[in-house]
């Protein structure tokens, strides 16, 4: 009999699980919610908390008299938008996968109740920036990679932590940090809407993750933090290519690192005490992810946003890596559209 964790790691085939006849077992099903009922609220919340994402659009515009987007914001605008966007679309791919694949109902069930959302948020989105005159940016190289590596692999687990715990909670701050800028009325209360949305996406993943993690050998613990690793190294270059898009609108990237360090602590936490008081670094519900001393947080946060008095030779290495993320990004943007064209010649992009 495989376990849960191995069926997370290497999830069987549609015909090797379908249908799971368990499923109209009245004794194994409530043994299993008995459980996860915590879980399965995601999805009845998410009914009650569903938006008619048209309707409010229509609404908050009307509210508003238009949508007036400072001219001088828009192209700094649409290159935070692209990341947004193509992740929202990219969420809602891999929800619609895990959907598919996880065989425990609660899990099934909050996955589902986030397809709806994220195809919400993506239409939404879209047609805020076609309204505000804000053109659809393609996105930059390493943020395409990172959501095509969450998109292609198989492993639940780490679609699971990136997603859950690592882009959303990325995108829960990027709505926030941008409704607190107030660039744009309508836009300011439409993220209220996001992110409401995506942090009950996170809590998909505190919930279920830890009875996963906890049956992870020494190895697949390695490989689960490797894995996040790469996604943190490819977010830290992604984020010096949009120094001078975030310094245009306002928004502070020390301070969207420091809520993001924040909001993660907090997941582990509430992870950990799901059965009881946790046990720091070491406690099995959240073996192999990712973590950052405070002291290593506000080490890195210093090194990579210096003072004003910084000394000169800090200033200069901040702006050499600067210089290299961006190289590397449009290299990586240059690449991905390459094999787009040689996979599908003729077709055009998107």
């Amino acid at each position: 009999m495989t376990t849960l964790t191995d069926q997370w790691l290497h999830p069987r085939a549609p015909r090797d699980q379908f249908p799971p006849y368990e499923l109209g077992d009245p004794d194994v099903v409530g043994r299993a919610e008995a459980r996860t009922s915590t879980l399965a609220r995601i999805y009845h919340k998410s009914q009650e908390q569903a938006w008619d994402g048209r309707a409010v659009l229509d609404e908050l515009e009307a509210k508003h008299g238009g949508i007036r987007f400072p001219e001088d914001k828009k192209a700094a605008f649409a290159r935070v938008a692209a990341v947004l966007l193509w992740g929202e679309l990219a969420a809602w791919s891999i929800s619609a996968d895990l959907a598919l694949k996880l065989e425990d109902t609660p899990a099934k069930m909050a996955a589902s109740s986030q397809v709806f959302d994220e195809a919400r948020h993506f239409y939404v989105l879209r047609d805020y920036l076609w309204r505000a005159g804000i053109p659809v940016e393609r996105l930059g190289g390493f943020s395409r990679n990172l959501l095509v590596d969450l998109l292609e692999t198989d492993n639940l687990l780490h679609k699971v932590v990136g997603m859950q715990l690592m882009v959303e909670n990325t995108a829960v701050i990027l709505f926030k940090m941008i409704a607190e800028a107030r660039l744009e009325p309508v836009l300011t209360e439409l993220l209220y809407y996001f992110e409401r949305d995506e942090a009950r996406h996170v809590g998909l993943g505190v919930l279920v993750l830890p009875d996963i993690l906890a049956g992870l050998s020494p190895r697949e613990a390695r490989a689960l933090w490797w894995f996040q690793t790469r996604i943190q190294l490819a977010m830290l270059a992604g984020g010096m290519t949009m120094r001078e898009p975030f310094a245009a609108l306002g928004v502070d990237q020390r301070e969207m690192q420091r809520y993001g360090f924040r909001l993660h602590a907090d997941a582990l936490r509430r992870m950990r005490a799901q059965h009881g008081e946790g046990t720091g670094a070491d406690d099995a519900r959240v073996k192999g992810l990712f973590a950052v001393s405070k002291q290593g947080q506000e080490r890195l946060g210093q090194f990579l946003f210096p003072a004003a008095d910084a000394p000169a030779w800090h200033k200069a290495t901040i702006r050499t890596m600067v210089a290299a993320a961006a190289r590397a990004d449009g290299w990586l943007a240059r690449r991905g559209d390459g094999r787009r064209a040689d996979a599908a010649p003729g077709v055009p992009h998107m």
